[in-house]
C-alpha cells in the first residue's frame, strides 16, 4: 500500500492503488515528522520511513526483515508491547502510550496509533503503525506536576503562613490565618504592610519590587506588633504567560530565635576557642608522641651508661641530671595534653610537698631579679588523693597568674602548704595590684582575661577550678585593689603512702623470654633489645610492622611475648596485635606508646594487652612490664614514669 520505491519493502497493492499514486503516498509517509512501521503478515517489520530511523538511531538495514521484539524493544517494557501488538491484532486500535528503546539504549516515551491493511478479499496483509515521539512532552508534564506537588506541600503546611499578594500588594490567596483574623478579612482587602512596623516597609517594599523586577527570590524579617512576634519571609515569584503577575511568601516564626540571637553572639567567640583548644590538643599529642620516642632513648641510654660505671665515677651525677630532665620534659608534655583536653585524673596516694619542690625549682632558675619566690612548706608530709600531673598544672598556673601580676614593677610571691579542717590548704599569693569585685566574679569563667589581646588565654584558672572540683576539693580566691592576690586550694587529706611493692626477682640468665621487639624508631628498637638481652631475654628487633608480620606468620611458636610500638606508618601496634592473634590466640603483648590517652587504653584492653608501657622509660619499667606481661600479670593501669 505505501511502496518505498521499489525492492524491500514494497507493500501488495489493492485494485484502487495505481503506481501514480503508491509513489505519491510513499512520499507523504516520507515526508512525516513521526515514525511509520509496516509489519506484515508473517510479522516481518517490511517497512520503516526516515522519521523511524532517525528517532531510534537505527539504519533501515538494522530495522527491516526483523520480527518481534523488535531491536528498539526494551527488555522490561515486553508485556506492554507484546500486550499492544495483541490488541492491534484483534482490531482494537486505539493509540496507547508506549516506552521504546534507542540505539544507545536510551528509553523514550511514544504514542503509538496502530492500522490493519487488508486487501480486495478481506485478508490482512499488513499492521501500519504510526510513532510519536513524546518525551519532551512527558518531561514537561512530569515537571509541572513536580511543581504543583511542591506548592501544594508548602500550601499546606500547617506550621507555616503562605500567601499570594498581586502587583497592589493586596492578598489573593491565604492558607491560614493568625488569631482573630480570617480569609475574608484579608483576601482581595489587605496588604502585608497592614501587619508590620513602619520601620520594616522599606525593606519589604525593596524585596517585592526586586522580585516583580527580576523574578528572583528575596528574604526579610520583621517584627509583627499585634503578636508581638518576629517572622522570616521568603518571596518567589508566580509567573503567568512569562509575566511575574504576583508573589507567594511564604512565612515562619523565629521570635525564638530572635530572642536567642544575643546569647548567640556572646558565645560565639567562646566557640571560636574552643576549637582552637581543640586544634591545640590535636597537636599537642602528636607532639607529645614525637617527644616522648626522643625521650626514651636519651632515659634508656643513660641508665645503661650508670651500670657501666662505677656508682663513684663522677660521671654518675651528669647521667643522673640527664634522667631527671628527661622525666620533667615528659612531665610538661603531658601538661600540655591536660591543658588541651578533658581527662580523667589518674589518682594515687602523693605528698604534696613533692608536687611544690618539684614545680618550684623549675620557676625559680627562670626568675627574674625583681620577683622574690618564698616557700613555705613545713617537714611533715601532706597526703592527698590526685593526680599528680594535674595538680602540677594547678600549681603551674596559679604561679605563673601570680608571676604576671608582678612582671611590671616586681615583688613576692609566697607558696605555703597547712593542714586544716577541710583536709589540705594550698595557698599562692602574690602582693601585686589585686583585683577588683567584677574581676573577681569573673576570674574563673573560661576565656575570660584582663590581659592584653594575644597575652593569655583565660584558661588558667578555669582549669583550676576544674582540676579542683574533679578532687573534691573547692578554690577559694580573695582580692582587693592594692592588697594583692590570694589564690587557696582545699583538697581532702589522703591516707598514708602504703609501703612500695617489691620487684619481681628477674629471670636467672638463660631462663628469659623469646621477644619480639617491633619500633619504627630505629634507636628504640635498639636500646630496648639491648636492655633486654643483657637480661637474658632473646631478642628478634624489627622496625617494620609489616616485617614483624611475616616473621612471626612463619614461626609463631618461637616467641612468647610481643613488644609493639603503637604509632607506626602503615599499620598500628593494635592493628599488628589484632593480625597476630588471629595466628596465636594466646600471645601476651605489652604495647608501648609515645601518646597514652584512654582512647589507646580501651583499644588495648579490648584486645586483651597485659601492659601498657608509656614512653619515655627507663631499663627497670621496660623489664618490669616485659617480665609481668610473661607472667600474664596485668596491672590496674599503664606502667607511666612521666
Amino acid at each position: 500500500m505505501l511502496p518505498p520505491g521499489g525492492g524491500r519493502g514494497v507493500l501488495p497493492g489493492g485494485p484502487m492503488l495505481t503506481t501514480e499514486s503508491s509513489g505519491l503516498l510513499s512520499r507523504m509517509v516520507e515526508a512525516m515528522f513521526d515514525g511509520v512501521s509496516v509489519v506484515d503478515a508473517s510479522g516481518e517489520q517490511s517497512y520503516v520511513n526516515d522519521a523511524l530511523c532517525a528517532m531510534l538511531g537505527f539504519s533501515r538495514d538494522e530495522l527491516l526483515g526483523k520480527h518481534a521484539p523488535y531491536p528498539y524493544w526494551p527488555v522490561e517494557e515486553l508485556p506492554n508491547l507484546e500486550a499492544a501488538v495483541h490488541r492491534s491484532a484483534t482490531g482494537r486500535s486505539e493509540p496507547c502510550d508506549l516506552v521504546l528503546q534507542r540505539k544507545n539504549g536510551e528509553r523514550f516515551h511514544v504514542t503509538v496509533a496502530t492500522v490493519t491493511l487488508t486487501d480486495e478479499t478481506g485478508a490482512v496483509v499488513a499492521r501500519c503503525a504510526t510513532i510519536k515521539d513524546i518525551s519532551e512532552q512527558k518531561r514537561v508534564e512530569r515537571s509541572l506536576r513536580e511543581a504543583e506537588e511542591r506548592w501544594r506541600s508548602i500550601a499546606e503546611n500547617p506550621f507555616d503562613f503562605v500567601v499570594v499578594i498581586d502587583r497592589e500588594h493586596r492578598y489573593t490567596y491565604v492558607n491560614h490565618t493568625a488569631p482573630g483574623l480570617s480569609r475574608e478579612s484579608l483576601i482581595g482587602r489587605a496588604t502585608p504592610f497592614d501587619f508590620v512596623d513602619a520601620k520594616h516597609h522599606d525593606a519589604m517594599r525593596a524585596a517585592f519590587e526586586k522580585t516583580f523586577r527580576t523574578g528572583e527570590a528575596t528574604a526579610y524579617d520583621v517584627h509583627v506588633p499585634q503578636l508581638d512576634a518576629w517572622y522570616a519571609s521568603v518571596v518567589g515569584a508566580v509567573v503567568e504567560h512569562g509575566q511575574v503577575t504576583g508573589l507567594s511568601i511564604l512565612t515562619r516564626d523565629i521570635t525564638e530565635q530572635k530572642r536567642t540571637e544575643d546569647e548567640l553572639k556572646r558565645t560565639e567567640q567562646r566557640l571560636r576557642d574552643s576549637h582552637k583548644i581543640e586544634t591545640l590538643g590535636m597537636l599537642a599529642g602528636g607532639i607529645a608522641h614525637d617527644i616522648n620516642n626522643v625521650l626514651t632513648p636519651i632515659v634508656a641510654y643513660s641508665e645503661l651508661a650508670q651500670r657501666e660505671l662505677s656508682s663513684e665515677h663522677r660521671v654518675q651525677e651528669y647521667l643522673d641530671a640527664i634522667r631527671v630532665a628527661s622525666h620533667r620534659a615528659s612531665d610538661l608534655v603531658r601538661r600540655v595534653l591536660l591543658f588541651s583536653r578533658r581527662q580523667e585524673p589518674k589518682k594515687a596516694t602523693v605528698d604534696l610537698r613533692d608536687i611544690v619542690r618539684s614545680d618550684t625549682s623549675l620557676v625559680r632558675a627562670s626568675l627574674p631579679a625583681t620577683i622574690e619566690l618564698v616557700i613555705d612548706v613545713p617537714d611533715e608530709p601532706f597526703y592527698v588523693l590526685a593526680d599528680p600531673a594535674q595538680l602540677g598544672q594547678v600549681l603551674a598556673n596559679l604561679v605563673s597568674n601570680a608571676l604576671q601580676a608582678l612582671e611590671q614593677r616586681g615583688g613576692r610571691v609566697a607558696i605555703s602548704l597547712r593542714r586544716a579542717e577541710s583536709g589540705v590548704v594550698l595557698s599562692v599569693t602574690d602582693n601585686g595590684p589585686g583585683m577588683d569585685a567584677e574581676v573577681q566574679r569573673r576570674a574563673f569563667e573560661p576565656f575570660f582575661t584582663t590581659k592584653p589581646l594575644g597575652a593569655g588565654t583565660g584558661l588558667g584558672l578555669s582549669i583550676v577550678h576544674g582540676v579542683v572540683r574533679e578532687h573534691g576539693g573547692e578554690v577559694e580566691l580573695r582580692s582587693a585593689p592594692g592588697e594583692g592576690t590570694t589564690v587557696v586550694v582545699h583538697l581532702p587529706s589522703g591516707t598514708a603512702l602504703a609501703a612500695e611493692t617489691p620487684r619481681r626477682p628477674h629471670r636467672a640468665m638463660g631462663q628469659g623470654l623469646r621477644v619480639l621487639l617491633v619500633d619504627d624508631e630505629a634507636p628504640i628498637a635498639k636500646v630496648a633489645g639491648e636492655i633486654l638481652r643483657e637480661s637474658g631475654h632473646t631478642v628478634t628487633a624489627l622496625t617494620s610492622p609489616e616485617a614483624a608480620l611475616e616473621v612471626f606468620t612463619r614461626a609463631p611458636e618461637t616467641f612468647d611475648v610481643l613488644l609493639s610500638d603503637e604509632s607506626m606508618p602503615k599499620m598500628t601496634g593494635t592493628a599488628l596485635i589484632a593480625a597476630l592473634r588471629r595466628i596465636s590466640p594466646a600471645l601476651k603483648v605489652v604495647l608501648m606508646t609515645g601518646r597514652n590517652d584512654e582512647d589507646l587504653q580501651r583499644r588495648a584492653a579490648s584486645l586483651r594487652v597485659l601492659q601498657v608501657l608509656a614512653k619515655p622509660f627507663g631499663r627497670q619499667d621496660l623489664l618490669d612490664a616485659i617480665e609481668a606481661a610473661g607472667d600474664g600479670a596485668a596491672p590496674p593501669r599503664a606502667v607511666d614514669r612521666g
